[in-house]
């Protein structure tokens, strides 16, 4: 039996050692320390294999712009994920049950808030510094993301689990904290800084985050 076939077996073992027949369930335990001091299993690996890492592309390869971050911690939370940045490959990890869904969702929002901020560079901003049109759709941007968070709110759901902090303690080991790209000094707020915060606020007004079709518990983006 490899290393995979014996985590699969002690999962197995562990289900049955949650039944409520006192012998059976003892009976599983056993079996199940025993085969992961035979392979040296340990109890986070057991429970870093129920979690899934996959990945989403950013628009910077080393400091993703401070609205994108906040956009990536929305979807995360959303689905009881965690995420990290890898720097130099410019990406976002989801770490958690639903990572899938996480980074197919992230992958969605980017390319509608994108949209979005070319739409209304070239409506609003044709007249401005390159400087000021960054910074201006960057605020832009922010409220987009607030006005997704709002809707996120009602279908958040849970804290990553044990197993997402299993995962990350097994697979990436030497984490540091990063910053992010922040364009926009925080001195009180313009009322040309309120137009465009209110402009994104409408401009995510499409968004919609529902519960997936068949009882699914999970978010389906539209």
């Amino acid at each position: 039996m490899d290393h995979d076939k014996a985590l699969d077996k002690i999962k197995k073992c562990l289900r049955l050692a949650a039944s409520g027949e006192p012998h059976e369930a003892a009976a599983a335990m056993r079996q199940a320390r025993a085969l992961m001091d035979k392979y040296r299993i340990e109890e986070g690996d057991v429970l870093a294999s129920e979690v899934f890492e996959a990945s989403a592309r950013s628009g910077a390869k080393n400091r993703p712009v401070a609205w994108e971050i906040k956009l990536a911690a929305i979807v995360s939370r959303a689905y009881a994920c965690s995420f990290l940045f890898m720097a130099g490959l410019g990406e976002y990890r989801f770490i958690g049950e639903m990572a899938e869904v996480a980074s197919y969702t992230m992958t969605l929002l980017l390319r509608q808030v994108r949209q979005a901020r070319r739409d209304y560079i070239s409506a609003n901003l044709t007249r401005c510094k390159a400087a000021t049109k960054t910074k201006r759709a960057d605020v832009f941007c922010d409220a987009w993301a607030y006005a997704v968070h709002k809707k996120v709110q009602a279908f958040a759901g849970s804290e990553p689990s044990a197993a997402v902090a299993a995962y990350i303690a097994k697979n990436h080991p030497e984490l540091e904290t990063g910053k992010a790209t922040e364009r926009n000094a925080r001195k009180g707020t313009s009322l040309r800084s309120m137009k465009d915060a209110l402009n994104g606020i409408g401009a995510a007004g499409d968004v919609r985050l529902n519960h997936g079709v068949n009882g699914a518990e999970q978010l389906a983006l539209n």
